[in-house]
């Protein structure tokens, strides 16, 4: 088994959020069992094929309090390596089975689980929607509520009146569901039939909150559908490169001259009919990825292949710039040591003329004295001349 060092280790939010969350009791319980008896169970570590990163699938509290306490592990005991996963939703379909795999679990426990999961299994459903074949029109829809009702361990009709009791304002009745106090038969005719409440006054600071929780909902979808994306790139960026796929997108740089400055724009353009037809030119020196700004200005098919090839002259226009500096420098460097030695030599000749006419003055043979004559070859010795 490979070994692993615990700083290696990464802790992925999309998959910690699928996660249960543990009481600050619970928390402190686990780690008062982990000091006093060790880890117990190992913590499940995945390599993730795009980026070779170590990311931590089951354990997240475990691993927080190892780090908290500064204690190192023995790879055979504390962590376990789960090759046989291949992808993020292998991981997924894997975390979900765990937590659904736990003894005891109540309907509404098992519902809830099951609801981290939503987009797993709604994408899930279009996978399986798209694997039954294109352009038949009477291919039947995926049930997404049918497939997380058969998770959650109920019928669709059940997990519909349980859906409805999760999602009302009533936090007593879906407390006495979860404390099976009520059946969910019951409980669903209780938060069907209550009357509407009247309309509270929302002060401006509730509705801020209201705001801020929608706004972070968005944003973790946003992160998610994100990391999706970028993995998906990498990938085919990884195909595009083994099979050299020949790309319409090309790109050449231009030289421009700007005072003292030497720079380059690149352009990206596509060859019709012998012609180049230039789709855009910018400098691609600052960043790695192109912004939305210039992503606009590519037709929708180049665009993932404009992503890719932005990132490959970026590189190359970094390493020719580099090399710019490296050129100017040492001209630089040059002219210094030119100005240098050219005001040395003036200077010298200005000091030589001090010395002939100061000698004519002091020397013996003009009428000068000895002591006058010695302290002038003394500067003279200084001056280097």
């Amino acid at each position: 088994m490979a070994y692993v060092d615990i700083k290696d280790l990464t802790i992925d939010e999309e998959f910690e959020d699928l996660l249960p969350v543990l009481t600050p009791e619970e928390v402190d319980k686990l780690e008062k069992s982990i000091l006093q008896y060790g880890m117990l169970d190992p913590i499940k570590i995945w390599e993730e094929p795009d980026t070779g990163e170590w990311i931590i699938i089951d354990g997240h509290n475990r691993y927080k309090i190892l780090k908290k306490n500064s204690i190192e592990w023995h790879y055979w005991q504390d962590y376990k390596i789960m090759a046989e996963l291949e992808t993020r939703e292998d991981v997924k379909q894997w975390m979900l089975e765990q937590q659904l795999g736990r003894r005891n679990l109540t309907e509404t426990e098992r519902y809830e689980i099951v609801q981290k999961f939503k987009d797993f299994f709604q994408r899930k459903a279009k996978e399986n929607q798209s694997s039954g074949g294109k352009g038949l029109t009477n291919l039947s829809k995926v049930n997404t509520r049918k497939e997380m009702a058969k998770a959650t361990g109920v019928s669709e009709g059940t997990y519909n009146k349980l859906d409805k009791i999760m999602k009302s304002d009533n936090e007593e009745i879906k407390q006495k569901v979860r404390e099976k106090e009520l059946s969910i038969d019951k409980a669903y005719r209780m938060v069907k039939n209550a009357k509407p409440k009247e309309k509270e006054s929302i002060t401006p600071e509730q509705k801020i909150i209201e705001f801020d929780n929608r706004m972070n909902e968005i944003d973790k979808e946003i992160s998610s559908l994100k990391t999706e994306r970028e993995t998906l790139m990498r990938r085919r960026s990884c195909l595009f490169e083994a099979l050299d796929i020949p790309c319409e997108l090309k790109y050449e740089f231009v030289e421009c001259e700007y005072k003292y400055l030497q720079v380059r724009h690149c352009k990206f353009y596509i060859e019709v009919s012998g012609m180049k037809q230039i789709l855009l030119e910018c400098s691609v020196y600052g960043e790695e990825m192109p912004s939305s700004t210039w992503i606009r200005h590519i037709p929708e098919k180049y665009k993932n292949d404009f992503i890719m090839l932005w990132k490959k002259a970026h590189k190359e226009d970094v390493e020719w710039n580099n090399k710019q500096t490296e050129k100017m420098n040492k001209a630089f460097e040059k002219e210094y040591k030119d100005a240098l030695m050219n005001d040395i030599s003036k200077t010298k000749d200005f000091y030589k003329q001090c010395y002939k006419t100061l000698a004519k003055s002091v020397h013996p043979d003009e009428g000068g004295n000895i002591e006058a004559m010695q302290c002038l070859n003394q500067l003279k010795v200084m001056w280097g001349i």
